[in-house]
């Protein structure tokens, strides 16, 4: 009885002193925010959706590319696809809205909700709003995917940038299972039932079955690239084998084509539109959290990765919400 009270007494502790330093994280955050964005542009209150003459919207795209995505991302779930096409819709027919910045550090992700968003860029762009992307940390394959339907793309000088291509990966096994006396049975309708199963060896079929479905993906990527930036046949094979590039050079390959930061991006997308003084800049996001809301999500995200952690569960490794195994999306994120 006596240790079940002090157990009850310790979460009852840990509970306060959690709950009273995500208050300060949040409080501190936001005031951080706020004083960076009046240095550079007058910011409208999150969630309005009454729009001044010459608003400037801008959208983060700040996780993998998925329709949804898994995870903590200050302090809440990650936004997906989904929910950016949303943000984008809200604007769409809003004529006060002249253009969308996509401020992008991303890896990539998923094929299909990649090409969603992409096409839902493109759209805006035919209803007369001017699209500027300005590239964080990383735009490599999806996100650069995406970056192609823009007018304009502004990088940093050493952003990461590029990585234009397709993957499929996956773990091989047999050998390794063998060893520990483990066999695994599979019935199937068809020899190709199970492809990318890590327990075979993979056969030349489903090699070149694969190869197939990376090479189609991949020329679809190609035809974006090409349209969006207008490189020649011949430029692009040297630069789209997958590597990634500096925004230095990005620049010299055409990828981008200025270096600047957020603040360049605002200034041009302002001159673009023929803006006189302060903008007014809007961030495409959700009306802003609740406390309560924000502490749900964190005590939630916490308790679910220390169950996977202390049971070892697959879900701790595995790729954000993706069922497809075939990805514009650079390596690093497999690891």
């Amino acid at each position: 009885m006596l240790d079940s009270r002090k157990t009850g007494l310790f979460l009852t502790i840990f509970i306060i002193i959690s709950i009273f330093f995500a208050i300060i994280i949040l409080i501190k955050k936001e005031i951080k925010e706020k004083a960076k964005s009046k240095e550079i542009f007058s910011i409208i209150s999150p969630g309005i959706r009454t729009y001044p003459k010459d608003t400037i919207v801008y959208l983060n795209i700040f996780s993998p590319i998925y329709y949804e995505n898994e995870g903590l991302y200050r302090g809440l779930k990650e936004e997906g696809v989904l929910d950016w096409i949303e943000r984008l819709e809200s604007i769409e027919d809003n004529p006060n809205v002249k253009a969308v910045i996509l401020r992008i550090n991303s890896p990539g992700g998923a094929i299909a909700a990649t090409q969603e968003l992409y096409n839902k860029i493109k759209k805006l762009k035919e209803k007369g709003k001017k699209i500027i992307v300005s590239v964080g940390d990383i735009a490599a394959s999806g996100a650069y995917y995406i970056s192609c339907a823009a007018d304009y793309i502004i990088a940093n000088p050493g952003s990461l940038v590029g990585n234009i291509g397709v993957i499929i990966a996956n773990l091989e096994l047999e050998e390794f299972l063998k060893k520990l006396g483990i066999s695994y049975n599979v019935i199937k309708s068809g020899n190709n039932k199970d492809i990318l199963s890590s327990y075979r060896k993979m056969t030349q079929e489903e090699r070149d079955i694969l190869s197939n479905l990376v090479m189609d993906a991949y020329n679809q990527f190609l035809n974006a690239v090409k349209e969006g930036r207008n490189i020649s046949k011949e430029k692009l094979k040297f630069i789209a084998d997958g590597r990634i590039f500096t925004g230095n050079q990005a620049l010299e390959n055409k990828l981008i084509d200025r270096i600047g930061d957020f603040k360049d991006a605002i200034e041009y997308t302002k001159e673009i539109c023929n803006i006189k003084g302060k903008p007014n800049v809007f961030e495409l996001k959700e009306t802003t959290p609740t406390l309560l809301k924000y502490l749900v999500s964190y005590f939630n995200y916490s308790f679910n990765k220390t169950f996977d952690l202390l049971y070892l569960k697959k879900s701790v490794i595995k790729i954000p919400n993706s069922y497809s195994p075939i990805h514009y999306l650079y390596l690093y994120n497999y690891n």
